[in-house]
């Protein structure tokens, strides 16, 4: 009798200590989402970040290097994905720029433009290497691009179209099938049209530049469940364009919502999904935007926000993070006027806390 109630103890023990271990763990002693999350990583100089949430990685575009920093949310593991004849130890002819994946998670693109076609004034180049890169996902430090294309050759069938040369390319997106849209920010705004093989590049979209600087698109997205192509900046804060026409033409969004003011200094647009909606999200230093659309983006809701450190870092990009598989956002900078080796370790990505 003894060895029996011995042994229903035990197995009670045993029982208990199941339970305990599986019960959830408190809310309360749970790490809290930061408001700062820092990235580390010497001399990164990100012009723009996306999340890959299937992953929860940080593909960062390393601007100076012309390489693509990978960041492990999970254990702050960092490695490279570098591009052959591209990335260089920051003095190379091509810089990065654009990151984005398409809408199936399996391939990473990204868009690296000619080091001298921001150099404005006697030292700008119109006409020196650009191109455009696709890595099959997931990918690893030894992960070389599926393939790597030339977007020179389109350049010049845009010169010989319209007179003027687009030049720097910026961003791309993917639409339902993974053609990719590349678009330019300098000459004239201009899209190209690239094939899920890399194979075939067409001048897909072009419209006359307004004068300014910086003429062409600086972001453009795709808004799957619309199957609509959204570009960012340049001629008009957003200019649409439905895929469901066999030639589509460039709409001008209508905005209402908080005044998004001049085009000056626009950078990159992303679609990020929030509350099983696509919506776009978007800065203009100081500012974060979020645009949202009920009308197949003929018209947008505009809200905008900004933090005192968006005045020193040079924003270019909002992109979403998941900490404690909560949905949040958060905005990063390139702090360009450092150059390729200012020696800066820690990279901020800075929580924006009204914007969803």
């Amino acid at each position: 009798m003894r060895l029996s109630i011995t042994a229903a103890a035990l197995a009670l023990a045993a029982v208990s200590s199941t339970c305990i271990s599986a019960l959830p763990v408190p809310i309360q002693s749970r790490a809290p989402i930061p408001d700062v999350y820092n990235i580390n990583v010497k001399n990164l100089y990100p012009e723009d970040t996306i999340f890959d949430k299937a992953r929860n990685l940080f593909y960062q575009s390393n601007l100076w290097k012309g390489r693509i920093s990978v960041w492990n949310v999970n254990d702050n593991s960092h490695f490279n994905l570098l591009i052959p004849g591209v990335s260089s130890d920051g003095n190379g002819e091509q810089q990065m720029a654009g990151l984005s994946i398409n809408n199936a998670g399996d391939k990473l693109f990204a868009v690296a433009k000619n080091s001298a076609a921001f150099r404005f004034g006697p030292g700008q180049s119109q006409d020196g290497p650009d191109s455009f890169h696709r890595f099959n996902l997931p990918a690893n430090a030894n992960s070389a691009p599926a393939w790597s294309v030339s977007l020179n050759g389109v350049q010049s069938q845009f010169q010989q179209r319209t007179g003027r040369i687009p030049f720097g390319p910026v961003a791309s997106a993917q639409d339902s099938q993974d053609n990719s849209y590349v678009v330019f920010a300098l000459g004239i705004p201009a899209i190209a049209k690239v094939s899920p093989d890399g194979r075939t590049i067409t001048p897909w979209f072009s419209e006359a530049a307004n004068g300014s600087q910086r003429p062409g698109y600086t972001g453009v997205a795709y808004i799957p469940e619309d199957n609509v192509l959204v570009a960012f900046g340049g001629p008009r804060p957003l200019t649409a364009f439905d895929l469901n026409s066999p030639n589509p033409t460039a709409i001008p969004v209508r905005l209402s919502g908080a005044n998004f003011g001049g085009l000056d200094g626009t950078e990159k647009l992303h679609a990020i999904r929030v509350n099983g909606k696509s919506n776009l999200f978007g800065t203009k230093a100081p500012n974060a935007y979020r645009f949202q659309s009920n009308d197949r983006w003929r018209s947008a809701t505009v809200t905008s926000s900004t933090r005192d450190e968006f005045k020193s870092n040079s924003l270019t990009v909002v992109t979403e993070a998941n900490f404690n598989g909560q949905q949040e956002i958060y905005g990063g900078g390139a702090y360009f006027g450092e150059g390729a080796h200012g020696g800066r370790t820690q990279f901020p990505l800075y929580r924006i806390y009204n914007l969803i």
